[in-house]
């Protein structure tokens, strides 16, 4: 029978995706195209993290209670939303 791999006591499997998009509507307003990383663990956690070729990023955060962190920011570094969702 061949070896089965398990996390260290203690951790978590993490899966993570990166993928490429077109060009769609930065939050600065610009089309600009650029990559979303999505990352699971498994016990629910979702972050999204998404960057836009002109500098503009947009965070999410999913907790395992249900509760949601969301940021946005323009290519100049300027906060333009920053929410949080209370979950149960």
């Amino acid at each position: 029978m061949g070896a089965r791999w398990a996390p260290a006591p203690g951790r978590c499997t993490v899966t993570s995706t990166i993928t490429r998009f077109e060009a769609t509507s930065a939050p600065c307003g610009r089309s600009q195209t650029g990559e979303r990383s999505v990352s699971e663990d498994e016990q629910g956690l979702i972050t999204e993290e998404v960057t836009y070729a002109c500098g503009c990023r947009s965070f999410k955060e999913e907790f395992h209670d249900g509760s949601v962190h969301r940021m946005v920011v323009n290519h100049r570094g300027k906060v333009i939303l920053e929410e949080e969702l209370r979950g149960e």
